[in-house]
């Protein structure tokens, strides 16, 4: 009761539902109302806004109180579809608000199978929209070329992998299918795929778009060979378009400090749930920053792939299904242990260290956060020139190039240097060292006695340096020690001019 109306507060569970098919929240068991509060606490550890826990938990109120069964007998995919039915047909709802709904009853969902550890239901592949056209022959040939290279892929990754290897084999081949009408591999011919590429250009699709087509096309011919298969050996031999791709580049270390910043910043907001994404982004940031990890590692990184006590990571099966170790520094931990003190409960939530709305990143998540971070503060990046500053930071700080690239995770040394670049000043130093030690391999042995560097050479060096990307500190010192040397260097012209003798 209040004292101001003489009523009672409004509670839900007074309330008489208006379907009398519905439960009333006041009649639930014990057990059933401890399953929905856990399911509230469950959404707001994820840092969901008071809004969208009325409306999900509204949701899930309704779904709970239509079903009328104990809540470890709901099922999550039949009893779910049935609750969504029910909203489907409920009048009086907005069409936004029939959407909200919807939401909710799918996070009931997803709650119910994180907290009985039921499997998520199996996504369908679209195989009639993709290459239902296709003759049967071509069908058959595609589907079993991506039952092959499902091998070459994690079980978790399979459905996105063949879903991008179905689409750009599709494309094409429906175009050939309809306008020359392809009807096996043996028509896959060089004219076939020109005329389908000047299509596509005309339609303005950029070059590297048609070049992952043709790498997909030409894979799937590549197996089909193999298998022994009659096939246009003129068309493994069509060449990709330039499309002036390049590798991203490294951030430099002002851009760094500054997007840093930013991170930071989020994550000591006084708001809950940003700073719950704050410090998740500033793991994930430091992580990519530090250890060179990718975005994908990123998203697949299990709670088990963390070795505290050794102070480094696990990265299993990444990209070519390599394995490697990475050494974690002590701001990483820190970022780290900070962020998992705020992710929420272990036993209902997925493996996978970095979570968002209760499931694992999504493929556009880090750009997304990092474009928002690069408006704040000025700086256009993207998630993988972390991983570029990472490699050219190591390299320009000494570590060997060897080292770099198992730390990189490289098959090959060549795309590791790619990655980096060194510094100017990285160059200039190296360069003097090297010629010093050149010339005095070269010097006749009466001249071994090598002279030290004269001034001038000292101040070219310090020139190169400060051209070079360096902090603060660094550039404060090589300041210092380029006026010293200018001091040095016009004292001892002084020397010089005083000591020749006056007629």
């Amino acid at each position: 009761m209040t004292l101001s109306t003489g009523k009672r507060r409004f509670h839900f569970k007074n309330v008489l539902p208006k379907d009398p098919a519905l439960q009333r929240f006041g009649d639930w068991p014990s057990d059933t109302l401890g399953f929905y509060s856990g399911f509230r606490e469950w959404l707001k550890a994820s840092g969901y806004s008071d809004s969208a826990l009325n409306i999900y938990g509204s949701a899930a109120r309704t779904a709970i109180g239509f079903l009328q069964k104990p809540y470890w007998t709901i099922h999550p995919d039949t009893d779910i579809a049935r609750a969504k039915e029910y909203i489907a047909q409920r009048k009086g709802l907005r069409p936004s608000s029939r959407q909200g709904h919807f939401k909710g009853i799918d996070k009931l969902a997803d709650y119910i199978r994180l907290r009985f550890h039921r499997p998520k239901k199996e996504k369908q592949i679209r195989w009639q929209a993709n290459i239902g056209s296709l003759s049967p022959a071509l069908q058959e040939d595609i589907r079993e070329f991506l039952r092959f290279c499902q091998h070459a892929w994690k079980a978790e990754h399979r459905h996105e992998r063949i879903c991008e290897k179905l689409y750009s084999l599709a494309r094409p081949l429906r175009w050939m299918t309809q306008h020359r009408s392809l009807k096996d591999v043996t028509g896959l011919t060089p004219q076939v795929w020109v005329a389908y590429l000047d299509e596509r250009i005309r339609t303005g699709i950029h070059p590297s778009t048609t070049n992952l087509e043709l790498a997909a096309l030409k894979h799937f011919v590549h197996f089909l060979q193999d298998n022994e298969r009659a096939v246009c050996e003129r068309f493994l031999r069509v060449d990709y378009l330039d499309d002036g791709h390049n590798l991203p580049k490294d951030v430099p270390l002002d851009g760094l400090r500054k997007l840093q910043t930013a991170v930071q910043a989020e994550s000591v907001s006084s708001n809950a749930g940003m700073s719950r994404l704050g410090r998740m982004d500033l793991a994930w940031f430091l992580l990519m920053l530090h250890c060179g990890l990718r975005s994908g590692e990123i998203r697949n990184l299990k709670m088990k792939d963390i070795e505290w006590d050794a102070r480094r990571l696990r990265i299993e099966q990444s990209k070519g299904l390599k394995d490697r170790q990475i050494y974690l520094t002590e701001a990483v931990l820190g970022a780290l242990r900070a962020y998992l003190a705020v992710r929420g409960p272990a036993e209902a939530l997925p493996e996978n260290v970095f979570i968002f709305r209760h499931a694992a990143l999504s493929r556009t998540y880090c750009f997304q956060r990092m474009k928002t971070y690069g408006l704040r503060c000025g700086v256009k990046a993207a998630p993988h020139q972390l991983r570029h500053s990472c490699a050219t930071l190591l390299l320009n700080a000494g570590a060997p190039a060897l080292s770099l690239q198992m730390i990189l995770g490289h098959k090959q040394i060549d795309t590791t240097l790619g990655y980096a670049r060194l510094y100017d000043g990285t160059l200039a130093a190296d360069y003097y060292s090297a010629m010093n030690k050149i010339e005095q391999q070269l010097a006749l042995p009466e001249d071994r006695i090598k002279e030290p560097p004269r001034i001038g050479e000292l101040i070219a060096l310090a020139d190169a340096l400060r051209s070079g990307s360096l902090n603060p500190a660094q550039t404060e010192i090589v300041r210092a020690l380029r006026e010293g040397l200018g001091l040095l260097e016009n004292v001892k012209v002084q020397e010089m001019n005083t000591s020749i003798p006056t007629h």
